[in-house]
This record gives C-alpha cells, sequence and structure tokens, in this order.
C-alpha cells in the first residue's frame, strides 16, 4: 500500500496558514453580500426590464428607519442615483469637516496636556 503524500509546510508553512485564512475569509465575507445584492437586483432587471432603487427612507418612533424600494427603468434610475450621490456627498463633505475640527481640536487639548 502507497503511503498517502502529504506535503507539509512545516513551520513557516503552519504560521502563515493562519493569517492567510483570516484574511481570505475577511475578504469573501465582504464580497458575499455584495455579490447576492448584485444577483438579486440582476434577477430583477431580467425578469422585469426595471432596476430597484432606493427611493425613500423615514425614521420611525423608535429611532429606526424604514426602507423603500422602487422599481424604474434603468435611464431613470441613473437620473435619480446621480442626484441621491450628489445629495449625499454634500452631507458627506460637512461630515468630514466636522470630523478635522474635532481630531485637531483633540489634537490641541493633547499637545496642551504634555506641555504641562
Amino acid at each position: 500500500m502507497d503511503k498517502p503524500k502529504h506535503k507539509s509546510g512545516g513551520i513557516v508553512g503552519s504560521l502563515l496558514a493562519v493569517p492567510t485564512q483570516f484574511i481570505t475569509g475577511y475578504f469573501v465575507g465582504l464580497l458575499t453580500p455584495i455579490a447576492t445584492l448584485a444577483a438579486i437586483a440582476g434577477g430583477i432587471y431580467l425578469l422585469t426590464g426595471k432596476v430597484p432603487l432606493l427611493s425613500h427612507t423615514w425614521p420611525d418612533k423608535e429611532g429606526g428607519q424604514h426602507l423603500s424600494f422602487k422599481l424604474m427603468p434603468p435611464d431613470e434610475a441613473k437620473a435619480v442615483f446621480i442626484r441621491e450621490k450628489e445629495r449625499i456627498g454634500s452631507e458627506l463633505k460637512v461630515m468630514s469637516a466636522e470630523i478635522k475640527t474635532l481630531a485637531e481640536q483633540a489634537k490641541a487639548k493633547t499637545s496642551t496636556s504634555k506641555e504641562d
């Protein structure tokens, strides 16, 4: 009976296996939901000729949010997407400026406490 050919990487192979498997699992975990949503949107497009688009959000009494999806023709959806992208982009710029201000204030506070 032949012995099975088992190739072992030794200690180095064992040490590299853990981070390699972690990184692989991390990326698979990130990409799987994105691929699933893309497949669902593609299936809807193939069946109806329209694309799903998030059209409306509103908060509820408990602080959660409700989402509303609408099926739109691709050209109309593209125009709505561009408009929403610009709106969200402007809000993100405001948030980014506020975060930078807070970071600068924290840095100044830290530098003054180190000098004391």
